[in-house]
C-alpha cells in the first residue's frame, strides 16, 4: 500500500488544483491582512492599530469552517480528473484489495490535508507578522501559539470532513453525485437540523441531534473545537470518521470495477 499512497500522492501535488487550492490559501491570508487595516482605517472598527495581528488571529479561529468544507476539493483532488477509471489495476496496485485502494485513497487524502493544513498555517503567520512589522506593530508569541493550539483543536474535525468527502467519491461512479451527496450531508441536513431545533420551532428531539452534528448552532464554527472540549472533539471526530469510512468501504466493495 505505501508505492500506491506515495504514487498517488506524487500524482496529486503535480496536479493544477493544487497549486489553485494553495495559491486560495495565500490569498485568503493576505486578503484577511488587508480587510482588517482597511476596516479600522475607514469604519473605526478596532481602532488600536496595535492590535491588528492579535485582532485577525481571534477572527480566523471563526473560519475554521473553510477547511472543512474544502475537503471535498481535497478528495476530488486525489482522485483526479479522470475519475471514474475503470481501469483501476496498475503495477502499484497488484495484490492490493479494494480494502487496501479504499484506505489508500484516504490516507493520501489525510496527507495531502495536512500538507494543506501546514501550508496555510505558516502563510497565515508568516503573511499576519509581515503586515505587523510594515505597520510596526508586535507579533506575540503567545497569541501564535494559542492559534496553533485552536487549529489542533480543529483537526480530529477536519479529518472527519475528508473522510465523509473519500466515502462520498467512493459512493458513485459520477464526480457530480459525490459532490451533490457532500453538500447534503454536511451543509443541508445540518442546517435543516438547526432550523428546526431552533425557535419558533424548537422539536425537541432535533434540538438533541443539534449537538452531535459537526457545525455549531451559529454554522460559523466547528462544533467543539472553540470550547476546547477535546474529548467530545475526537469522540465526534472519531464516530463520524469511522461511520463515513465504513460506509464507503461497503459501497466501494459493492461496486462493480472492470479490472
Amino acid at each position: 500500500m505505501m508505492n500506491y499512497v506515495i504514487k498517488e500522492l506524487n500524482t496529486a501535488l503535480r496536479r493544477q488544483y493544487t497549486f489553485f487550492y494553495i495559491l486560495c490559501a495565500i490569498v485568503l491570508c493576505i486578503l484577511a491582512n488587508l480587510s482588517i487595516i482597511f476596516f479600522r482605517e475607514f469604519f473605526h472598527y478596532a481602532e488600536d492599530a496595535g492590535a491588528d495581528a492579535y485582532n485577525l488571529m481571534i477572527y480566523a479561529e471563526g473560519v475554521f469552517w473553510i477547511p472543512y468544507y474544502s475537503s471535498i476539493f481535497i478528495a476530488h483532488i486525489v482522485f483526479g480528473t479522470s475519475y471514474p477509471d475503470t481501469r483501476i489495476r496498475d503495477k502499484y496496485t497488484i495484490g492490493m484489495g479494494k480494502t487496501g485502494i479504499f484506505f489508500g485513497k484516504l490516507i493520501t487524502a489525510l496527507l495531502l490535508g495536512v500538507l494543506f493544513l501546514v501550508l496555510g498555517v505558516v502563510s497565515f503567520i508568516s503573511i499576519t507578522f509581515l503586515f505587523s512589522v510594515v505597520q510596526e506593530q508586535r507579533l506575540d508569541i503567545w497569541t501564535v501559539l494559542d492559534f496553533i493550539q485552536k487549529v489542533g483543536f480543529a483537526v480530529p474535525l477536519w479529518i472527519a470532513g475528508i473522510s465523509i468527502a473519500n466515502m462520498c467519491m467512493f459512493l458513485f461512479l459520477d464526480k457530480k453525485k459525490a459532490f451533490f451527496t457532500f453538500i447534503f450531508l454536511i451543509i443541508l441536513i445540518p442546517r435543516a437540523i438547526m432550523y428546526i431545533a431552533a425557535e419558533p420551532i424548537g422539536f425537541e428531539p432535533f434540538a438533541a441531534v443539534r449537538d452531535l452534528i459537526l457545525m455549531t448552532p451559529e454554522f460559523n464554527a466547528l462544533q467543539f473545537a472553540h470550547t476546547q472540549n477535546l474529548g467530545k472533539d475526537w469522540l465526534l471526530g472519531g464516530v463520524y470518521t469511522v461511520l463515513s469510512n465504513a460506509i464507503g468501504l461497503s459501497a466501494f466493495h459493492k461496486m462493480k470495477m472492470e479490472y
